[in-house]
């Protein structure tokens, strides 16, 4: 196990980003049966995507092009705005097609000296949803600004490979937790 005497320091969120706007407006009208993939506030979980088979949804090549969509990538952090609860965040796994996102949600592209997996982690804490919640507004789709989510001061090492060491650690907790969650459910199964 590593020892870090690294200092941390306070950033605004959106100061460890190379990147960090709204993803597409896209109607209905918009879609279509295949192409690029749309990806949803339906698929931010807390710390993890959702990949819900068979209700994908997709836009066309010549959409694309037409809306001047934001391709979104591997390992981008996509931050839903929109309840429930607003603000989780996950980092966007290879699917082997081309994406974008919804005007709901966040694009965060992490700049090189902030690690993805810590930011995601310390995105899943009290002390950041209780923010998130304090910031919502709007009439009867509650959601936090950008600017509001850009705002949050968050604690960070200032070594890379501490945040890395840190992200990976509370990764594989989760995966414990939801692993032993699921342990009754399948035992029940079973008799």
């Amino acid at each position: 196990m590593s020892v870090f005497l690294a200092a941390w320091e306070q950033r605004k969120l959106v100061s460890l980003f190379s990147k960090f706007t709204d993803g597409d407006w896209i109607e209905s009208k918009d879609q279509a049966n295949t192409g690029i993939r749309l990806i949803q506030t339906g698929n931010i979980g807390i710390t993890e995507f959702i990949n819900k088979f068979g209700n994908e949804k997709w836009i066309s090549e010549e959409t694309f092009k037409k809306l001047n969509c934001e391709e979104i990538f591997p390992g981008d952090i996509i931050i839903s705005r929109l309840p429930d609860p607003a603000g989780r965040a996950c980092i966007l796994p290879k699917l082997d097609t081309r994406m974008i996102t919804a005007v709901d949600c966040t694009i965060a592209r992490t700049s090189r000296e902030a690690s993805a997996e810590f930011i995601v982690q310390y995105l899943s804490t009290q002390t950041y949803f209780k923010y998130v919640q304090s910031c919502l507004a709007g009439g009867t789709r509650q959601r936090i600004s950008r600017k509001n989510l850009a705002n949050f001061n968050v604690s960070i090492p200032t070594e890379i490979s501490e945040q890395k060491q840190i992200g990976f650690f509370f990764k594989q907790l989760d995966t414990l937790i939801a692993l032993h969650q699921r342990k009754p459910e399948y035992t029940s199964k079973l008799t």
